[in-house]
């Protein structure tokens, strides 16, 4: 955990190479949701199916326990297929500004400040499920000794990305995360490790429509 930022790093990196070498190679308007897509390839779409099943709970307005049972079910209903799709409009949409303007370190930057900000909500919040799950590793107040590295990590590489806009787009992530676990407390009674997934990629697409608004 203490290393979520650099992995996060390193997928921007990636993603920024695909993009640089489809600069001259399709318009856009293409290059953009195959930056995308290449982007939930390499995370194999392990947060994209968090995203939609946490959508599917959220939709069906339940209590928490009937919610984290929705949740679990890999099936995925119209709200969470529905909510996908738009997410990756949003997500392929700023793509496709910033391969526009050669803006890429927003790429890289968003991977990034999304994992420092699972290491903000995980090290505040505790697992929903009493019969545990996938996720309770990555939870709990054992987990904030991982801060000490995920943090200053998030800040260098926001440093050298974007100056001190990178760091105000650090804390303020750091600031999303923390009212994200107070809303996942109160709707779910913690997070799972859906809840954790879904965080990565609101995460991402936020910080993406950010960079759009301020380039």
């Amino acid at each position: 955990m203490a290393f979520f930022p650099l992995v996060g790093t390193i997928l921007g990196c990636l993603v920024a190479c695909f993009v640089w070498a489809a600069w001259d190679l399709w318009p856009p308007y293409l290059s953009g949701p195959l930056g995308c897509a290449w982007l939930a390839f390499l995370t194999r779409g392990l947060h994209l199916d968090g995203f939609a099943d946490m959508a599917d709970a959220l939709g069906s307005g339940a209590a928490p326990e009937r919610a984290l049972e929705i949740m679990r079910d890999s099936r995925s209903g119209a709200l969470g297929v529905a909510a996908l799709v738009f997410l990756i409009v949003l997500k392929s949409s700023a793509f496709i500004f910033f391969i526009s303007s050669r803006d890429w370190q927003w790429l890289v930057m968003a991977p990034c400040c999304s994992r420092w900000g699972l290491n903000v909500l995980a090290s505040v919040s505790s697992y929903a499920r009493p019969q545990g799950g996938l996720g309770e590793s990555f939870t709990g107040k054992g987990t904030r000794i991982y801060l000490l590295l995920a943090g200053p990590t998030a800040l260098a590489v926001g440093w050298f990305l974007l100056g001190w806009k990178g760091l105000m787009v650090v804390v303020a992530t750091a600031i999303w995360s923390l009212l994200f676990a107070i809303f996942s407390r109160s709707r779910f009674g913690g997070v799972t490790g859906d809840i954790l997934g879904a965080h990565v990629e609101l995460s991402e697409t936020m910080i993406l429509l950010l960079g759009v608004a301020l380039e």
